[in-house]
């Protein structure tokens, strides 16, 4: 199987786009009040990871599965870089490895869901 990496990308833009902004949401949340809004943000960006997934899976119906774990993990690894990069120029503690493994298979996990709804939408069999 080889990877379609317009499809990847494509899937990839979505969920960076929805995520980031709930997070840049989160942030000015966070900072400008004392509100516990983390769990409905959170929950967000697992759609977007679903979103970008699905994304990738309708551009890549063959192997929607594959490409929307793909898309979810590119956007992912992207955005933790960024705030890796924004939390080491504000002098805060980074993310602990078992953090960061864990919020990639969530959002790997949450790819494939959205490539099996891109299939599933088209009648297609996963």
């Amino acid at each position: 199987m080889k990877v379609d990496r317009r499809a990847v990308v494509a899937g990839a833009q979505l969920a960076i786009l929805v995520a980031g902004a709930a997070i840049v949401v989160y942030q000015i949340v966070e900072w400008l009040t004392d509100s516990d809004v983390n769990l409905l943000l959170y929950l967000v960006v697992l759609g977007a990871w679903v979103a970008g997934g699905r994304a990738a899976g309708r551009h890549q119906p063959e192997s929607p599965l594959t490409h929307g774990a793909l898309a979810a993990l590119l956007a992912y690894v992207v955005l933790i870089a960024l705030l890796t990069i924004v939390d080491v120029a504000r002098g805060n503690e980074v993310a602990d490895v078992v953090y960061v493994v864990f919020h990639a298979l969530m959002a790997a996990s949450m790819g494939i869901v959205g490539g099996y709804l891109a299939v599933r939408r088209s009648g297609r069999s996963a």
